[in-house]
Parts: C-alpha cells; structure tokens; sequence
C-alpha cells in the first residue's frame, strides 16, 4: 500500500464501511433457516443474538462444516431434515467485535490476527454493522 493509501485508511473508519441492514439470526433458530437465508439473500456471515445481546457468529463455513458433519453422523436422514435439527448456538463462533471509531487500518489487523472474515461493529452495548473482508479489500484497493 502507497504512504498516502495507508493514510486515508488509517483516518477512514469502518462506520463508513460497515453494512448496517443486517440479517442476525437467534441462538435458537436452525440451521435450516441459516442455509436458507445464505442461499436465498448470499449472505456468509451472521451476527447471533441471544435477545438483544450479541451471542456470537455463524459464518458460511461454519454451515458447512455443521453440514458435512451431519452428513456422516445422520447418512439416511436428508441434508434439510439434520439441519433442521441442528441450533444455531451448537456452531456459532465467538464474535470479533470493534467499535464504530475503529480504523479500517486497525480493523483489517484485528482480522488478520484473528483469523477471521468478519468484523461486528458495536457502538456502546448495541451492534450497528458488519464489516467483512471484502469490505476491507475494496476499499483499500480503491484508496
């Protein structure tokens, strides 16, 4: 990255990044629902909520894995009928969290170092966003 592209990142935060239309998902809701939505809207990332505290995240891959797993422990049940069975909270993750004021700087570190593809943006207690990588890269990639 150019000096000048670091510093219009380092100053840009990921509150003018960040998608704020979320689709969270419940600690108790499917993995049915979430297969659905993924597929239906081309989501890879939930926030989970458990009322109206942030619970953790389900990513795509989590889906997948869950998936494959049910699979080979349920081979005569359907793909749907086992992800039916399955809650959200048995394969959601610890959620990364940054603040609003967080650079997209910072914020692609904290990924990077947590090996993880999204972001939850919380402004006090409350979650406000989402930023992913794709995010990131696109708009270091146009600075």
């Amino acid at each position: 990255m150019s000096p000048n592209a670091s510093a219009i990142a380092s100053k840009k935060t990921v509150a003018k990044i960040m998608t704020r239309d979320m689709v969270t998902l419940k600690v108790n809701d499917t993995l049915r629902l979430a297969d659905d939505i993924m597929n239906l809207a081309k989501i890879r990332h939930f926030p989970v909520m458990d009322e109206s505290k942030v619970a953790g995240v389900v990513h795509q891959a989590d889906l997948l894995h869950a998936s494959m797993r049910s699979l080979i422990e349920h081979p005569k049940d359907s793909l749907r009928q086992t992800l039916g069975e399955v809650v959200v909270r048995a394969v959601m993750t610890p959620a990364t969290t940054v603040s609003t004021s967080a650079s997209i700087q910072d914020a692609a570190r904290i990924m990077v170092d947590k090996n993880t593809e999204c972001l939850l943006v919380m402004e006090a207690e409350q979650l406000v966003g989402l930023v992913t990588r794709t995010d990131l890269l696109r708009e270091l990639a146009m600075s």
